[in-house]
């Protein structure tokens, strides 16, 4: 089964791409906001860097979503952020922040798990190692609070995640 090697390559050299443009999101979400007067709304992207369809789709989806619904993610991190206001976060935590919640709520064909790991990997290499686990329990929040039927899909059989009467998760199995 000389096939499965490739295709292994092709799922690695495919998620390294995803990866991309998350990091190109970021850099244009920091550039948006470390440059206020920039607005390029519609092509804030390097134009010559190369980028396959899927991930250029993702890349633009994302960046897209985020402006047309950024005051409802920013509400939405700072109600789960209670010690934090947004304005304190770092910039670059703070954006990760709308990545990872964006996609939570609204790409509804990445799987939550995916939207976290995503997430922590961006926070690993371009922010402080003690803002990961911030993040973490944000978007877990986000997820659980807001969109739990995602949550819940590809958890183990047997696990569910519901909420105690304080809101926070309590998992069973």
């Amino acid at each position: 089964m000389t096939d499965r090697p490739e295709r292994r390559d092709r799922q690695i050299e495919r998620r390294k791409q995803f990866r991309k443009a998350r990091i190109d999101v970021l850099q244009a979400l920091y550039a948006d906001e470390y440059l206020p007067g920039r607005k390029n709304e519609h092509a804030p992207f390097p134009h010559d860097r190369q980028v396959p369809d899927q991930s250029g789709d993702l890349r633009n989806r994302l960046w897209q979503g985020i402006q047309e619904q950024k005051p409802h993610i920013d509400e939405v991190i700072r109600s789960l952020s209670s010690q934090w206001s947004l304005e304190r976060m770092s910039r670059v935590d703070r954006n990760i922040l709308r990545i990872g919640t964006y996609e939570i709520l609204y790409e509804e064909t990445i799987p939550f798990r995916v939207s976290i790991d995503e997430s922590l990997e961006l926070a690993h290499q371009f922010s402080d190692p003690e803002a990961v686990s911030f993040i973490n329990g944000i978007l877990h929040q986000v997820g659980v609070r807001l969109n739990p039927g995602k949550v819940s899909v590809g958890a183990p059989e047997g696990l569910e995640v519901t909420l105690n009467n304080r809101g926070e998760n309590d998992e069973t199995g």
